[in-house]
């Protein structure tokens, strides 16, 4: 997959993605630790959309009407300054954003101020029932993205094989690539997107999400589209170029990462602690074959594969696997929390929290190069990383078949399916 046809993972982890997307094997980036406050704020938009510069055109794209009507996006917006919204279409933007408009929308239209709401990644249903809801209170436009819904398969992707995956997944890629972010910028957009559009058709800004920021945002994406606002929809602070200039020289320089450790190498050891705060060193387990999983409390995919993983511990204790959680990225006080609500869940995990927390000293960037979690590492009796395994899909057994890298006896079914597993990985690549 080309990542650059993909928004920030920051971004789509903030605002909440699209309800499906082109599969991916599901490891979260992790963020950097977050830099001081700085003096001069970083804004709380873009000004670029992906390949789309701003001060460069829209693309033009088609919609539909309330009443089925074929239109366009240029014929809708021609001469209007334009405020238009990216949302799915049973669902709609949140209820502030959504109040938010409406006061706006009634606000400026008299300066020949636009909003334009487009539900898409959905079918025409779906649109009308949130429509029929909100109708009475619209004071703005919205229209339908004609793409619609992406068609379900008649297989699940866990029922298909690697071949059927591999064409499922093209299938995905192309319908996805004629979605209206993907024609404006190039870029898969989260839910909801902002984007102000001048009247002369050209980007001045965008954002993603509706969040605590949304107020100062759209202030500033209003003014940069040259509408004069009333004061008390005035933001706080009206952002320019100097301040984006500003941002991007206080930008910390990313830090250098090791590569992510391979077989072969030496298992590093480091100290973490348990919920009773006693440590845990990964040396204590020498002997043993450990599976070493990093993880963290607000990582989905993590948190996902931990029931599987649990019985992977549960079928080969009695082989002399254990399993270490290691928990990266995250504060003692969620991973506390955490544990104490679900420990009972995963008996045969041993959890462990690293005090560097999002600090670059943590275990799992430092010493082993992890960049994203799930991350497993198998390490052998004799101390070495026998085979790892990143991130999780339902159903895969391939941690399974990594334990036999080290030694464990695995059901050669178990082994055979594992196969297909990977090669449904590649599929997906």
């Amino acid at each position: 997959m080309k990542s650059a046809r993909f928004l920030p993972a920051a971004l789509l982890l903030a605002a909440g993605t699209l309800a499906a997307q082109p599969a991916a094997i599901p490891a979260t980036p992790i963020q950097p630790a977050p830099a001081p406050a700085a003096k001069t704020p970083a804004p709380p938009f873009r000004e670029d959309f992906g390949k789309l510069k701003s001060g460069e055109a829209l693309a033009d794209f088609d919609l539909v009407t309330v009443d089925g009507r074929p239109t366009t996006f240029s014929a809708l917006t021609k001469g209007k300054r334009t405020i238009l919204g990216l949302w799915v279409a049973k669902l709609g933007p949140s209820p502030e954003m959504l109040a938010r408009w409406n006061q706006l929308a009634a606000a400026y239209a008299d300066q020949g101020v636009l909003f334009l709401g487009v539900g898409g990644y959905d079918d025409r249903a779906g649109f009308d029932a949130w429509l029929e809801k909100n109708r009475a209170d619209l004071k703005f436009t919205v229209a339908f993205d004609p793409l619609g819904k992406f068609p379900p398969a008649a297989k699940t992707r866990q029922e298909m094989n690697p071949d059927e995956l591999k064409a499922e997944v093209a299938r995905s890629r192309a319908f996805y690539d004629r979605s209206i972010s993907m024609k404006l910028g190039g870029v898969l957009a989260p839910t909801p997107t902002t984007i102000a559009v001048t009247a002369d058709g050209k980007l001045a800004g965008w954002m993603a999400g509706s969040g605590a920021t949304y107020h100062e945002t759209i202030g500033n994406l209003l003014l940069r589209v040259g509408v004069k606002l009333a004061p008390a929809d005035q933001p706080a602070k009206v952002y320019t170029a100097a301040d984006f200039a500003a941002a991007k020289a206080a930008a910390p320089a990313p830090v250098a990462r090791i590569e992510m450790l391979k077989p072969g190498a030496d298992a590093p050891d480091f100290t973490t602690y348990d919920l009773a705060g006693k440590p845990v060193k990964l040396s204590d387990y020498r002997g043993k074959v450990v599976v070493l999983d990093f993880w963290a409390p607000w990582c989905g995919p993590c948190i996902a594969s931990m029931p599987h993983t649990q019985e992977v511990a549960r079928t080969y204790k009695d082989q002399g696997v254990v399993v270490l959680g290691s928990c990266t990225s995250d504060t003692r006080a969620n991973f506390e929390k955490w544990v104490k609500a679900n420990q009972d869940k995963y008996p045969d995990f041993i959890f462990s929290h690293d005090k560097a927390e999002r600090g670059n000293d943590r275990a799992s960037a430092k010493l082993y190069g992890v960049g994203g979690i799930p991350q497993q590492f198998i390490i052998g009796r004799d101390g070495k990383i026998a085979a790892t395994v990143t991130g999780y899909l339902a159903g895969e057994v391939i941690l399974d078949a990594a334990l036999a890298k080290a030694g464990i006896k695995v059901d050669p079914a178990i082994l055979a399916k594992a196969e297909v597993d990977l090669k449904k990985r590649d599929a997906m690549r």
